[in-house]
């Protein structure tokens, strides 16, 4: 049995359930005096494993997802509510949230999540082992493998406290919404949880360079209403924004947006909006059969000449050119 299902298993032991499997995947479903639950747990590529954790717990619960190989690294995220992890290398708790990410790795480790009772709590968990050996086993898996442990596993043992990474967020809540199954449902998963990885590689670079928002002057409450801010950008993006509107709705020095926006979007203010309005265009031009003058108009910008030249640059066309090989037929615009 695989490291991941093999460790689904173990989860069942201790909180009574279920297991179902559907193809590739396995679900754990639990209805007790612990609380509800569903842990769903995919095994992909050369070692590459995926569990999802919904949970709402009525009485302290732990979860133990001790690495049984002998070399492995945990990145887990954790995308509502908050939960304890025990740091095993350096004897130590942290209060997980949704603005933290936490790698851990190591020889036999074990990761210890407590869960306080009467809360709900949504956190994902991949898990990569390098004892997994397989003649179909892919090259650039392997290669994605070799940067993780690399980077992650110099040393024996493995604690690293990263800052929220929205890019990855977004990517990991794309998993929960996949409606597909079987081998489409596969491949959708693992290219989500590859391009998951690839991020976390240039995220730990960002914050060595001590480009962290546990190293700025930011509070936990200002870093939520930063991550509020994002978001109504993200819903919104045609509408007009400045940095006065954003410093008298969130209360936040126009200083403070911008390094801010630097640590969770890579970008500035300014440039976070931009690419939202790129993303809706193309939106646009895939889903609707609005021109390119009325796309303009309708993601916020009043000049198209600006719109073409920043698209291009993104799309590397003109955004004619995009529309037309989209829509597959000659439009004018």
């Amino acid at each position: 049995m695989n490291t991941t299902h093999a460790k689904l298993n173990q989860l069942n032991n201790s909180l009574g359930g279920s297991i179902s499997i559907f193809d590739t995947e396995r679900i754990l479903m639990f209805d007790n005096h612990k609380g509800t639950g569903r842990i769903q747990s995919v095994e992909l590529e050369s070692g590459i494993g995926y569990s999802q954790f919904d949970i709402k717990t009525t009485e302290t619960v732990n979860l133990n997802l001790k690495n049984p190989s002998t070399r492995g690294l945990f990145f887990i995220y954790c995308l509502e509510g908050n939960f304890t992890l025990k740091l095993p290398a350096s004897k130590s708790s942290i209060e997980v949230d949704s603005l933290r990410t936490v790698i851990l790795g190591g020889m036999e480790e074990e990761v210890n999540i407590e869960l306080e009772p009467g809360k709900k709590v949504h956190f994902s968990v991949i898990q990569v082992s390098d004892d997994y050996t397989s003649e179909t086993s892919v090259e650039k898996t392997e290669k994605l493998k070799n940067q993780l442990f690399s980077q992650f596993l110099k040393n024996k043992k493995y604690e690293y406290v990263g800052t929220v990474n929205l890019k990855i967020k977004e990517h990991l809540l794309q998993i929960k919404s996949i409606s597909q199954t079987g081998v489409v449902r596969k491949l959708l998963i693992e290219g989500l949880v590859h391009f998951t990885l690839a991020l976390e590689i240039l995220h730990y670079k960002s914050d060595n360079s001590k480009k962290t928002l546990h190293d700025s002057t930011l509070t936990k409450r200002e870093m939520l209403r930063l991550e509020e801010a994002i978001e109504e950008i993200r819903a919104k993006p045609e509408f007009p924004y400045s940095i006065d509107y954003f410093v008298r709705k969130y209360g936040l020095s126009a200083a403070k947006l911008q390094s801010g926006f630097k640590v969770f979007t890579g970008s500035t203010v300014a440039s976070c909006i931009k690419n939202q309005r790129l993303d809706l265009a193309e939106k646009l031009i895939q889903e609707t059969d609005l021109n390119v003058s009325e796309i303009v108009y309708t993601i916020g910008f009043s000049s198209r000449s600006y719109f073409s030249k920043i698209f291009n640059k993104r799309f590397k066309c003109s955004p004619k050119v995009y529309l037309t090989k989209a829509r597959g037929t000659k439009l004018s615009a």
